[in-house]
């Protein structure tokens, strides 16, 4: 950065912290879990150098679990590395005022190592590798999500108390659509639209989902790397909203075996350089266009070698294999629900490509990247797209198509083991990645859950 250029980002900075206010930001990078981890640092701190340098923490982000136990024997880091530091170096055009949290702005960080090299680790730089591989053919890639989530009564302190047991949803019943009921949730789901409009993720629309106390939201599409960021904003907002009204919101992919899963649809599309829609085609609505169609087919091609980053935890596998809305084979139709890709063909902007089998537990930059990486290749290598499926998805025999992984285990091999995955991602990516959802496996496998209790227990 020039000198120059250095002074004038220091004074937008120092004016940004006047107008709004600010005594505190939030600064945090994502971790592959896909939880935003990081600190608050004072405005001056953070003036005074930190916006340029970023602040270091420990490389223990990448190498333990969601509930903070570090995960044995990888090679990346551990006791054998002595734990050292790494970098989280603010982007500031996601620079944004917390809107909730008074005289507070949040930036999102990349993470680089200590000799200034991007991590090849962190879910963000592996998100922007791969959306550099589309801008040097000419294309920017387009996404955006549709998250579906739970809203219990009480803190997440009180639901701990109780064992997670009985739980409160915000409301009974099922009541899909309901523009009456969605009444007496409009106080936080209301709240929610507005602030994260404040806070620069524009949402399209929200309604009561299929479950008892269960929401959609819609986000605006954006540039994959911004709809990425607006993804785990969203997430990360739903989350502190929530628990200010003295509720617990979850993205778990199923909740409990009679309720609707949450699903993490993920919309996606290309632009050409001249700024039109690359998946359009004006001459036949009905189909996508040449090059929408190889990345469909890519998606297709390589949906079961990337399951594990679609469903990364051992509950994500509950909600694909009830049927209630959730695919559970390799395939695709034409404006259909029930597969796991959905094509949405036009003659303008809206054509784009549904990935509906990541589920909303799932790390929404790994998911883009993924699905990125696969189309492109679908693109590249001119796959063949196999015939659409019509009617319903869930029934089709195994002669129409193969069943996805159905564990997190066997997603975890198969991933482990694709040419395609280590070339999209490198090798000491897809081998670390694979070893912290073995952790995943490892830990539930030592766990005595109420299902083997109820079974077992009187009559063995």
């Amino acid at each position: 950065m020039a000198v120059g250029e250095e002074s004038a980002d220091q004074e937008l900075i120092s004016d940004f912290i006047k107008k709004n206010g600010i005594h505190t930001f939030k600064i945090g990078a994502v971790d592959l879990d896909g939880l935003w981890r990081g600190k608050r640092i004072s405005s001056e701190y953070f003036l005074n150098g930190v916006w340029r340098n970023g602040t270091f923490l420990c490389n223990i982000l990448f190498g333990w679990d969601l509930q903070d136990e570090p995960i044995p024997d990888l090679a990346y880091t551990g006791a054998h590395t002595g734990y050292p530091d790494i970098n989280m170096r603010p982007d500031l055009s996601t620079l944004a005022v917390v809107p909730w949290e008074p005289g507070t702005a949040s930036v999102i960080c990349d993470v680089f190592e200590r000799d200034g090299q991007s991590l090849d680790l962190s879910p963000r730089n592996v998100l922007k590798a791969n959306v550099e591989r589309f801008k040097a053919l000419g294309y920017e890639p387009l996404a955006a999500y549709e998250f579906e989530f739970y809203l219990f009564q009480g803190t997440a302190r009180e639901l701990a108390g109780r064992g997670w047991r009985d739980l409160e949803a915000l409301s009974e019943g099922n009541h899909t659509y309901s523009v009456y009921r969605d009444t007496g949730s409009e106080f936080i789901i209301g709240e929610v639209r507005q602030r994260l409009a404040e806070y620069g993720v524009s949402i399209e629309a929200s309604n009561s989902e299929h479950g008892p106390g269960q929401f959609e939201v819609n986000i605006h599409y954006s540039n994959a790397l911004k709809a990425a960021d607006n993804a785990m904003l969203f997430k990360h907002t739903v989350k502190e909203l929530a628990a200010r009204h003295g509720l617990t919101a979850s993205f778990m992919a199923k909740l409990n075996p009679s309720w609707a899963g949450s699903s993490g649809h993920m919309h996606q599309s290309l632009l050409r350089a001249d700024g039109t829609p690359a998946f359009a085609n004006p001459s036949d609505p009905g189909r996508l266009s040449d090059v929408g169609n190889g990345y469909l087919a890519g998606l297709v091609e390589h949906a079961a070698d990337l399951t594990a980053i679609f469903l990364p935890n051992i509950n994500s596998y509950k909600r694909t294999m009830a049927g209630d809305w959730a695919p559970s084979t390799v395939s695709w139709g034409l404006d259909n629900r029930t597969v796991a890709i959905r094509s949405i063909p036009g003659s303008g902007s809206s054509a784009r490509i549904e990935n509906r089998l990541a589920g909303a537990d799932a790390n929404p930059y790994l998911v883009i990247a993924a699905s990125l990486a696969a189309g492109l290749d679908g693109i590249e290598q001119g796959i063949s797209l196999p015939p659409a499926v019509e009617g319903d998805g869930y029934s089709l025999p195994p002669t129409r198509s193969s069943l996805l992984p159905t564990t997190l285990s066997s997603a975890i091999d198969q991933f482990e083991a694709s040419i395609f995955a280590r070339k999209a991602f490198g090798d000491r990516f897809v081998d670390h990645y694979a070893d912290l959802r073995r952790w995943e496996v490892k830990k539930f496998a030592s766990a005595v859950t109420e299902w083997e209790i109820a079974r077992y227990l009187e009559h063995i």
